[in-house]
């Protein structure tokens, strides 16, 4: 790691190791000396940045949120179906296309059952997805109140992707997701 950085790029550094680590190793192993030697550097360069693990933990969860939110965007603002936009949402909301991601988003909600601010940004979280699928859902002429179930199924499909990959593959995810919603917009 250089030693002169962009304080931002290297906030950026830092979550990308954690990242690393987690998916790797777990969460309870990503200590701050265990990402330093992740990114070669010392304990005392990241506490310049972050002054604990859990202070590493909620910037890298709302990083998680932030880059989940920015790619829903970027799919519903593309052009085609509504149908389809929702699916592609859903599937990048559910990380189909990155397993090592999913695995990162687990460890994350499997802390926030114990750890009240990380559960109260999980769920905040939450309550943005199921808000945007009942939104879509509405602009369709479809019933709102199917938002729940959506996130819950898009829940289980992350799980399934973090904890079995070669089960839960990304085209079995997406069918999953497509299955869902043709039954919904069939519902009409």
């Amino acid at each position: 790691m250089p030693k002169r950085a962009d304080p931002v790029e290297r906030r950026q550094q830092v979550v990308a190791a954690l990242y690393r680590v987690v998916d790797a190793e777990g969460l309870d192993a990503a200590s701050l000396p265990r990402i330093a030697r992740e990114l070669n550097a010392t304990t005392g360069l990241l506490q310049k940045y972050f002054r604990s693990k859990d202070e590493l933990l909620l910037f890298a969860q709302d990083q998680l949120v932030e880059e989940l939110t920015a790619r829903v965007q970027e799919v519903l603002n593309q052009e085609g179906s509504l149908q389809g936009r929702l699916h592609n949402a859903l599937c990048a909301i559910g990380l189909v296309d990155d397993a090592a991601r999913a695995r990162v988003w687990l460890a994350f909600a499997a802390r926030a059952a114990a750890n009240p601010v990380l559960l109260q940004r999980h769920v905040e979280g939450a309550q943005a997805i199921r808000d945007l699928c009942r939104h879509v859902l509405e602009v369709a002429g479809l019933d709102g109140g199917e938002a729940v179930g959506l996130a819950a199924l898009v829940d289980g499909v992350t799980a399934q992707r973090a904890l079995e990959p070669d089960v839960m593959t990304e085209e079995v995810a997406r069918q999953v997701i497509a299955r869902h919603l043709e039954r919904l917009w069939g519902s009409t």
